[in-house]
């Protein structure tokens, strides 16, 4: 059975972008805690990224919120979001454990 996406290819790879900086910001948890919060509630949902925008301006660019906090607004948007926000945040910790077991470089 495949699952399907709420986002348009567009969509998505705004909202990867935006996983991204929340990953590299190491902001995932906090993030994801306050997705799943107001999950069950997808319109005040999104009406609270809006006021909530000073803090998601580390991810978001503040052009780019209303845009966010509409896709947040479909079925199955927050979902969606929380496995693109952990894929990230997976690839973010990958990346780093394998940044620390490469040996130094020489530089003779």
């Amino acid at each position: 059975m495949t699952t399907t996406t709420p986002f348009t290819d567009e969509e998505r790879v705004l909202l990867e972008g935006i996983a991204v900086r929340i990953a590299h910001a190491r902001m995932a948890v906090p993030a994801m805690m306050f997705l799943e919060t107001v999950a069950p509630m997808n319109f005040i949902s999104s009406a609270m990224l809006t006021l909530a925008s000073p803090v998601w301006r580390i991810a978001i660019p503040s052009s780019r919120i209303d845009e966010v906090a509409a896709l947040l607004e479909k079925r199955d948007a927050i979902p969606s979001f929380l496995t693109i926000i952990d894929e990230a945040e997976a690839r973010r910790v990958r990346d780093a454990r394998a940044a620390k077991r490469r040996p130094p470089e020489s530089t003779s």
